[in-house]
């Protein structure tokens, strides 16, 4: 399948083609040849489990020793097997309890027959073989989970199906659409490096077979997901000072991942005029692009987004089997996230950061039900024909801030994502409407232990120590960006009814049990900064983290603080600041209006261009004079804004927050994403510099793919 993804759309619309198309679909969503073979041998051991105990449990069905067990177990897998695969096909238009209820009467007939056939083998009347069979489709359905857990393409494909069915008669749409998947975090050294190992085929085979192209664009500071997708999918993000910010007018704390203040960035930002206004659909963002229909977006989760009342999230939740598998898989995550934590202890990774149960839970729901889910809504509204989709896939950022951007845990996780992106590929083969697929990345990682581990203390406590003894100081170093996850499920899971309802109660209350619900403010010398729904007078000082930048406020004062005035009111604490060696650069506001870069033995005047002494942004490539201006013009910057140290050779930084895999600020390679896209997709600019041209430039192949010359 090429990134322009043509759809295969039938002209026949009888019985007969629907039902010949539904056995090509089983067909080509099948396991391939290991994984069937494995699931072969798996699922007859499983059955014989889910035989010895259903006879454990039920006295009226009487096996007669192991071989009277294999064979049984034998005979009603293959029959359950093949029934099942005859019933999904036939009843597939209809609600699935159909082919279940039938399935389930299959299943008691051959007990009857094994019962009566099969030496060594009792059934004591036909309750006890529909109890036998009720208790075996359970056991089945559970253990089949197990044995199929990482075979997302037949999972999706029973989705398909479903689809394909109830949208068989829907008139094709000869104008494509446009499919965009954001890999949150993902910066193109690494992606490059990935895909040289072999371990991302899917984008990698879009490249080297379908002719897609792979471009580099410039993120500007800062580089975070808010200011990124802000830009890209509304067109600004002026006034976003990174992933949290602190508004003295208000006395607010902003921080994108909190439902509310991702809504008044919206508020802020949006003109009606976003990237998904025409009918499009946001799944899985900050930011809504003024989409007509949300999911799993954080703008939208607090007072309730736009959607159909959860019909496409019962689509996918519709069986206990689909439960069954999250469950499984959320599960199956944990245990491997607390496994390799301690194999990274044992075998003394550096840098390294405490990962305990608390973010098991955390990478778990960001890992695997965000991505199941977000995967099934896409392939849902690509059979509903929405003229652009925008998805954003969380996972390899969030384990990469926490182990890494290139640590096999994250690789991990970006291979999910390239498996997640084949699955669409492959489901947009039989859509109505043709495809054409961007994959991009919002801004890149950097690898580095933080300013905590480096110096024995948090930046608010150095700042706090140069102040007097009364100030009250306040920081937001903690590591919350992925901790909103789950609050976007739980949402999604409360719009519909059935067991979805339960799951979106349960699902905050454990969340917050184990460390996964809510953004922590950590403070030296006085209570945390308070997050929108502040009720309390604020801290003297806030010091706002992304990454290793910071934003330092002086709340008492209105305005922005200049040097001289802060000289006045603090003496020494700027030199001391700039020459602290954990810090790399110092921006602040002169009387005269000048932007004064400071570091430890250099000046810059970002307006003039004069250097005294060392530059102190050599180390932060050769856009940082540029980037650090463009910041300066924003609204509630801080009154001091700091970069932590950064290493030319390793590419490594020093974060604020306390993560080891950062960005926000400048270094490395978080300024580094990229854009791949369809053969015949040319850039308008080259590379493009920051998120709004690639809002322009995704409004620019909207508009190719609607000129008549643009074939399907």
């Amino acid at each position: 399948m090429t990134p322009a993804v043509g759809s295969k759309a039938p002209a026949e619309r009888g019985w007969f083609a629907s039902y010949r198309l539904q056995a090509r679909l089983i067909w080509e969503w099948r396991p391939e040849r290991f994984a069937i073979l494995r699931r072969t041998v798996l699922s007859y051991l499983m059955a014989c489990l889910a035989l010895a105990i259903t006879a454990v449990v039920l006295p009226g069905l009487r096996i007669g020793g192991p071989g009277a067990l294999l064979l049984v177990a034998l005979l009603l897998l293959a029959l359950d097997t093949c029934s099942d695969t005859v019933l999904q096909w036939l009843f597939v238009a209809r609600p699935i309890f159909f082919a279940q209820t039938a399935g389930l009467f299959v299943q008691v007939v051959a007990i009857v027959v094994a019962g009566r056939v099969v030496p060594g083998v009792g059934v004591d009347g036909d309750v006890t073989a529909i109890l036998a069979a009720v208790l075996l489709t359970i056991l089945n359905s559970f253990l089949a989970e197990l044995v199929a857990v990482s075979d997302d393409d037949s999972y999706y494909g029973v989705l398909v199906r479903r689809l394909v069915a109830r949208n068989f008669k829907r008139a094709r749409i000869a104008t494509p659409g446009l499919l965009v998947v954001q890999i949150d975090g993902l910066s193109l050294p690494v992606l490059n490096h990935v895909m040289r190992g072999g371990r991302a085929p899917v984008l990698s085979g879009l490249l080297r077979n379908d002719g897609a192209t792979l471009h580099p664009w410039v993120a500007l500071l800062p580089p975070t997901t808010p200011a990124s997708q802000a830009g890209i999918l509304h067109g600004r993000n002026d006034g976003i000072a990174g992933f949290r910010w602190y508004e003295k007018a208000t006395a607010r704390l902003l921080v994108a991942n909190h439902p509310d203040d991702a809504a008044e960035i919206v508020r802020r930002v949006s003109d009606g005029a976003g990237l998904l206004a025409d009918d499009g659909a946001s799944i899985g963002n900050l930011v809504t692009g003024d989409a007509p229909r949300s999911y799993l977006t954080m703008a939208t989760i607090a007072a309730g987004s736009p959607t159909d009342d959860g019909r496409r999230l019962r689509g996918f939740l519709a069986t206990s089997v689909n439960y069954m598998r999250l469950v499984v898989l959320v599960a199956g995550e944990i245990v491997k996230e607390l496994y390799q934590a301690e194999r990274q202890r044992g075998r003394s990774v550096e840098p390294r950061m405490h990962r305990d149960l608390h973010y098991a839970v955390e990478r778990a729901v960001t890992n695997v039900a965000l991505r199941t889910v977000s995967t099934a809504f896409v392939i849902e509204e690509m059979y509903g024909g929405a003229p652009t989709i925008y998805v954003d896939y969380t996972g390899y950022d969030a384990i990469a801030h926490h182990c890494g951007p290139e640590r096999a845990e994250a690789i991990d996780a970006l291979e999910g994502i390239d498996r997640a992106i084949g699955s669409l590929l492959k489901a947009a083969r039989n859509t109505s409407r043709p495809y054409r697929l961007v994959v991009l990345s919002d801004h890149g990682q950097c690898l580095g232990a933080t300013f905590s581990q480096r110096h024995g203390k948090p930046l608010e406590a150095v700042i706090a120590a140069l102040l007097p003894g009364t100030m009250s100081v306040a920081g937001t170093t903690d590591s919350v960006e992925s901790a909103g996850m789950g609050r976007r499920l739980a949402a999604e899971l409360g719009r519909g009814p059935g067991p979805g309802w339960l799951l979106a109660r349960l699902l905050p209350s454990a969340l917050k049990r184990f460390g996964g619900g809510s953004a922590r403010g950590s403070g030296a010398r006085g209570s945390g900064a308070r997050g929108s729904d502040a009720a309390v007078p604020p801290p003297d000082v806030v010091v706002a983290s992304s990454g290793n930048l910071a934003h330092v406020y002086f709340t008492g004062r209105p305005g922005r603080l200049t040097y001289e005035s802060i000289e006045e009111l603090y003496p020494g604490l700027i030199g001391a600041l700039a020459g602290h060696p954990g810090i790399g650069a110092l921006l602040v506001r002169t009387g005269a209006g000048q932007a004064v870069v400071l570091g430890p033995r250099g000046r810059i005047d970002l307006n003039a261009g004069g250097l005294d002494g060392i530059d102190p942004l050599a180390v932060y490539g050769t856009r940082a004079a540029e980037n650090l201006a463009h910041l300066d013009h924003f609204e509630n910057v801080g009154d001091l804004i700091l970069l932590g140290a950064a290493d030319e050779v390793s590419g490594e930084v020093t974060s604020f927050e306390e993560l080891v895999g950062s960005h926000g600020g400048l270094g490395g390679w978080q300024t580094e994403p990229f854009v791949l896209c369809p053969a015949g997709f040319a850039l308008v600019e080259d590379p493009p510099v920051g998120a709004p041209a690639i809002y322009r430039q995704l409004i620019a192949w909207q508009t190719q793919l609607q000129s008549p010359k643009e074939k399907p």
